[in-house]
């Protein structure tokens, strides 16, 4: 058996290392309070647990580069929104407000048992809808720009082919359109997953269960060398501190999902790889065709997106017959594009740019 040779002059220096960390850490968690700070905003509808929010302009708003359009957002059903809000220095929101996009945003809520009935016809048809009517009421509209964000960016791109007279401009972000690509673990992971049999046991599909599934895609890096890292987040400055804490409150704030929605979603989406089907496919009493969508489509994406790789994304240029589409590629992962700092110096730019050109 070969001996262990040990530097105990390292392993001190080591020992030295990870106790000035924690003490750092002690000091940082004493010092800060993990609730997030959100954009001033307005509840103005509600429906069950569905809650739509009106955010207010902001001061570093110019009058003359405000958009007349509104933009509502479509976050995913899976987690919550508030992560586009996380703090005053890290918000997709507030960088929309600051260049004058008026900003609505759905928050889907938490499902309750007795949700676990609902069919997708139900959050486009139902809930969906009844937030588009409220937005052109609240803004006194004709028709508004929808942004669908991952799962969300599949509900807008469905509710715009069965509602193209309220959607003036579509924005797609990290959305997953083809799941046939190799690459698109999560596709291939819930293929062998019985979403019949979870519905049956535990009505809707809980959160930390989900949770466990996306980790499942990356064990090493979001399990052991994600707990590792930990102590150097938390005994560096003060805001990197707090944003570390803000994005795992954020990642453990899972809802459950509603089992019929789910199962439907995963079958037509993930199964079926419906979005890429020439003849359409069924949903909400209507056949549904991509290629029906001739609006503009600006579509997001990260290139280092592990969730929903770029080349499952950028599949959705193949399946429309718009004459203005439009790619933007964020060297970033699937929540960076929206957090990242260099991402938050970008995007929300790209995507006032993009709809000022269009603004009519």
């Amino acid at each position: 058996m070969p001996k262990i040779s040990l530097d105990a002059e390292r392993a001190r220096q080591q020992l030295a290392a990870q106790t000035q960390h924690l003490n750092d850490s002690i000091s940082n968690l004493s010092q800060l309070d993990s609730r997030h700070q959100s954009a001033e905003r307005d509840e103005i509808f509600s429906a069950d647990g569905v809650r739509l929010y009106h955010y207010h302009p902001t001061a570093h708003c110019s009058k003359t580069s405000r958009t007349q359009t509104p933009l509502l957002i479509c976050y995913a059903l899976v987690n919550r929104p508030w992560v586009l809000d996380l703090s005053p220095e890290r918000s997709f929101i507030r960088r929309l407000l600051d260049e004058g996009i008026p900003v609505y945003l759905i928050d889907w809520g938490y499902p309750s048992r007795s949700d676990r009935f609902l069919q997708l016809d139900d959050y486009l048809e139902d809930y969906l809808d009844r937030c588009v009517d409220r937005v052109l009421q609240h803004s006194a509209g004709e028709k508004l720009n929808l942004a669908g964000i991952c799962q969300g960016g599949v509900l807008s791109l469905c509710y715009t082919a069965l509602h193209p007279d309220k959607v003036r401009n579509l924005i797609t972000l990290v959305t997953p359109i083809d799941s046939a690509q190799p690459s698109f673990r999560l596709g291939r992971l819930t293929a062998h997953i019985d979403l019949e049999l979870a519905g049956a046991a535990y009505g809707n599909l809980p959160g930390p269960l989900l949770n466990e599934i996306y980790q499942a895609l990356k064990p090493m890096r979001l399990g052991l060398e994600k707990r590792l890292q930990a102590g150097k987040e938390l005994s560096g400055d003060s805001e990197r501190a707090l944003n570390y804490l803000l994005m795992e409150r954020w990642l453990n704030d899972c809802p459950d999902l509603a089992s019929a929605a789910l199962q439907e979603f995963v079958q037509l989406f993930f199964r079926d790889n419906a979005l890429l089907k020439p003849e359409g496919f069924e949903l909400a009493g209507k056949t549904l065709r991509m290629q029906a969508l001739t609006l503009p489509l600006l579509n997001i994406f990260g290139l280092s997106d592990h969730l929903v790789p770029p080349e499952t994304t950028s599949a959705l240029q193949q399946i429309t017959d718009s004459g203005d589409y439009t790619e933007l590629a964020v060297k970033a992962g699937h929540i960076g594009t929206l957090t990242g700092r260099r991402a938050l110096e970008q995007v929300p730019t790209a995507i006032a740019h993009w709809l000022r050109q269009r603004d009519f």
